[in-house]
């Protein structure tokens, strides 16, 4: 079965003097496939926001529970209204599924088309004209590689600059030129998605006359971390997890002190302490070997939390703490693997306690609850 990750970005913009998209996309991965489904509703400002909302959920709802999409269409179709005067649907809808072994469906109803960034070449993703109860869509198939892209645009970008300074807009074949002229298969989903983004609200002038959006998918090597923080409660199996986390795949994070002496003592390793506080209420990092990160404990993962909660703002701040470089290590990992030692540190909290409520606990919990909800797969092992 193919490894490949489906790495997913999405950027926005709402029409000039409107608070809400008029657009909508909806993510959801789970273990039998990852799914996009975009929709654009008819106008704008909140009765679009409306409309594309229910499409996109509807659509997401119906997927998760494995109906067809054959049948998703016609029931959305079916359960919308067509507008009396433009005699068309009050939304329209792009679905993209992507299942484990990289085989790929797309289909289009009412949509522009899907393109298909591979090799440095940019074609529309194949599909063909289906009637589906009654309605006009386009479905296609395909099984795609390492660095392949799938970028799907609402008409707002598809139309950006008509009448001002492109007549007829920017138009299908012009965002392919684009694609292909400037962007790259090496570049990740969020700089492809912004920079064509970028230019759309370029063409508008800084006045978007249409709700934009572009969603881009890339196929990519899957990234994973390992954490280990808290000492084991039986030092007895100090050696054995540390095997385990060297064991681990992909990068490797250290977060407590007493975790992090464990590791250098069964290691052999020396820890070196970087007493250069980056911000006065995080405590300084250490380096140790070849770990990517080693930093304090549960204060650090409490702050790790905040920073989490605005990726945005994460990757554009140039702070160096611990806490906000964990952050950084986190949310560039598609997988994270969590070695918890369950041992209480009498400083945080009392060892007479029940483990339910012992601090280290709920500060996992949180940073899991975060994580998940940024699409993450997050194993945690007690230990």
């Amino acid at each position: 079965m193919n490894s490949l990750y489906p790495e997913i970005a999405v950027a926005q913009l709402s029409k000039a003097g409107e608070e809400l998209c008029g657009d909508r996309v909806e993510t959801a991965r789970t273990e039998a496939a990852t799914t996009v489904v975009i929709s654009d509703g008819l106008g704008s400002g909140v009765k679009a926001n409306i409309l594309a909302t229910l499409t996109t959920k509807i659509a997401s709802s119906l997927i998760k529970r494995n109906v067809p999409l054959t049948e998703v269409v016609p029931t959305i179709t079916q359960t919308l209204p067509v507008c009396r005067e433009r005699k068309i649907a009050y939304s329209t809808l792009q679905i993209i599924k992507i299942l484990p072994d990289c085989m790929a469906t797309v289909v289009e109803f009412d949509s522009p088309a899907t393109f298909l960034f591979r090799g440095g070449k940019v074609v529309p993703f194949p599909t063909e004209a289906r009637d589906i109860g009654g309605k006009d869509i386009r479905e296609g198939r395909l099984l795609l590689g390492e660095s392949d892209v799938i970028v799907a645009v609402s008409d707002g970008v598809i139309h950006a600059g008509i009448g001002g300074l492109l007549k007829l807009g920017w138009d299908w074949p012009g965002i392919a030129a684009e694609l292909a002229a400037h962007c790259s298969p090496d570049d990740d989903a969020e700089t492809i998605a912004n920079h064509i983004l970028n230019c759309c609200h370029g063409y508008y002038l800084g006045q978007p006359g249409d709700d934009s959006t572009v969603a881009v998918i890339k196929l990519r090597r899957p990234r994973t971390l390992t954490l280990f923080t808290g000492p084991p409660a039986n030092r007895d199996m100090d050696e054995q997890i540390v095997k385990r986390l060297m064991g681990g795949r992909g990068k490797k994070a250290v977060a407590g002190g007493t975790t992090a002496n464990i590791v250098s003592r069964v290691l052999e390793l020396p820890i070196k302490v970087d007493l250069e506080y980056q911000d006065p209420e995080i405590p300084p990092i250490a380096t140790l070997g070849d770990f990517d990160l080693v930093t304090e404990g549960v204060l650090t993962l409490t702050a790790t939390i905040g920073r989490l909660h605005d990726p945005g703002k994460l990757r554009a701040s140039t702070r160096r703490d611990g806490a906000t470089r964990m952050a950084r290590l986190l949310l560039e990992a598609d997988t994270i693997d969590i070695i918890a030692g369950t041992a209480v540190n009498p400083a945080h909290q009392n060892p007479n306690f029940p483990a339910q409520i012992n601090i280290k606990t709920q500060v996992l919990a949180n940073l899991r609850a975060v994580l998940d909800g940024l699409g993450k797969r997050v194993t945690v092992e007690w230990v």
